[in-house]
């Protein structure tokens, strides 16, 4: 096969079809716990209520609820530039080797579809320690919120305690207890938060233990599980710490996490055969592209533990 600029273009449809293929039947699951903003901007502003509002009854003027309450309360995301770039020699193609190359453009769909997820998973790394709009760590028991009548007062969203499924005791100090923290959230006016769509979320090293609570009709010490089908399970490779669990829900259409991308995983080549690269290199690039970063909504979305007793 010569390669001149037809046949190259030839060849670039071909590998864009199987990409395309890729990308749209890998799963991915950042859209269950994260919104999706698009930007032009590197660093941008997030923009949403630090509050979720609830009726009242209507006296008077209406209550305005502030898109934010204090100008410190401001919480930037910063995107990030992010790639993936192979290279296919001039003479495989040139040898008909065309399906082996198909197959690591396969797995360049597969990377593109999961760039939101690992996104998602990197806020949820490192959500003990980062900030989110109130300056706290996204996980910590000392939230501040500021009251309508004016108080201030602070909410946890963090426990410590292991995730176990050995004994009803056990399963209720754990998972119970990380439920009924998320389900008394409150807003500033005192009212519910009312999540739904509740997910566990654990590391692969808690697996087991998690697919008992959310499956299993028994506990390991052969007492009734009273969790069994009352939460969503996801087991999530990326978690770094292997002690660590989550809960995630959501309420009003907002969600504990923020996917904001700049750019979206992009398909990008060098495949003109007169390209100063190729002609040197003997070799053409096929790759991805991607500016995105997550970050944090609100801290009553979402509950975890460290695990750590």
């Amino acid at each position: 096969m010569l390669m001149n600029t037809v046949d190259i273009e030839e060849v670039y449809q071909d590998l864009n079809k199987t990409f395309n293929a890729a990308l749209e039947r890998t799963p991915t699951r950042y859209q269950d716990v994260a919104n999706v903003l698009d930007t032009s901007s590197i660093t941008e502003d997030q923009v949403f209520m630090p509050d979720l509002p609830n009726w009242r009854e209507w006296r008077g003027d209406k209550y305005i609820h502030s898109l934010f309450l204090l100008s410190q309360d401001r919480y930037s995301l910063t995107c990030e530039p992010y790639e993936v770039t192979i290279g296919v020699k001039r003479r495989d193609l040139q040898a008909d080797r065309l399906e082996i190359i198909r197959k690591k453009i396969e797995g360049l769909g597969e990377l593109a579809a999961a760039f939101p997820d690992e996104r998602v998973a990197d806020a949820v790394n490192a959500s003990f320690t980062a900030p989110c709009w109130d300056d706290r760590p996204f996980f910590d028991t000392e939230h501040p919120i500021l009251k309508k009548n004016g108080a201030r007062s602070t909410f946890s969203n963090m426990g410590t305690v292991a995730l176990s499924a050995a004994s009803q005791e056990d399963a209720i100090a754990s998972l119970g207890a990380g439920l009924t923290a998320l389900g008394t959230m409150k807003n500033r006016s005192g009212r519910p938060v009312k999540i739904r769509k509740i997910k566990l979320v654990v590391p692969v090293a808690l697996e087991d233990i998690a697919l008992v609570l959310a499956n299993h009709r028994c506990l390991n010490d052969g007492t009734a599980n009273p969790y069994k089908n009352r939460i969503t399970l996801e087991i999530w490779p990326e978690l770094t710490n292997d002690r660590a669990w989550f809960l995630f829900g959501e309420s009003l259409g907002l969600k504990p996490f923020v996917l904001l991308q700049r750019k979206k995983p992009t398909f990008v080549k060098v495949t003109n055969p007169k390209d100063s690269y190729v002609v040197k290199k003997g070799q053409f690039l096929f790759g991805l592209e991607a500016d995105a970063v997550a970050g944090y909504t609100l801290p009553q979305l979402a509950f975890a533990s460290t695990g750590e007793d």
